[in-house]
């Protein structure tokens, strides 16, 4: 009995570790993903959206606020300048919204609404022009690229406090990424 209770702790502390290793989001996360892929399937019928890491939110949130927990003034433009850095081979979308109210489709709503683009003549695309990175993209060799089919999103929720001090509230920022392909 002693043996099948310390291989039960061991195989659930891999377990853990696994989910920890691989970047298995939160539930919200999960979910968000899925409700998106479904919005992008709109522009692109083989994407895929899966959950990445936090570590692109969290650079996006270091970039938006301050150490005391307040926006950046420039909160735009330093998320833009934190996210371009190292990401030349894939386009990067950013959305952050206070998370009060807002439920798994509202989330990958604001979301979307960063990625895809609407035509001139009704179509949905996905716009690589949207992307904070959009100039920069690039593989070596091709000249004519679009954004892949797998999509990755790292999510996090955060808390900003107001001016003032008095008040704080609570946000998600998200981050997609997806690699440039050749667009044949």
């Amino acid at each position: 009995m002693k043996m099948a209770k310390k291989l039960l702790a061991l195989v659930l502390t891999g377990v853990m570790a696994m989910s920890v290793l691989t970047g298995c989001g939160s539930t919200a996360s999960r979910q968000a993903a899925g409700k998106l892929e479904g919005m992008l399937k709109e522009a692109n019928p083989n994407a895929t959206v899966e959950v990445g890491s936090e570590e692109l939110a969290n650079k996006a949130i270091e970039a938006a606020t301050t150490d005391d927990g307040k926006f950046e003034t420039n909160a735009k433009k330093n998320i833009k300048a934190a996210l371009k850095e190292g990401n030349n081979d894939k386009y990067v979308w950013y959305a952050y919204f206070e998370a009060e109210g807002k439920n798994e489709t509202d989330k990958a709503q604001a979301i979307a609404n960063e990625i895809l683009k609407t035509e001139t003549n009704g179509s949905v695309t996905i716009g690589t022009n949207k992307a904070v990175n959009s100039l920069y993209v690039g593989i070596p060799g091709k000249y004519n690229i679009k954004a892949g089919d797998e999509f990755v999103l790292s999510m996090k929720e955060f808390t900003v406090t107001s001016d003032d001090g008095k008040t704080t509230t609570d946000w998600i920022m998200a981050v997609v990424t997806c690699k440039a392909v050749e667009n044949k």
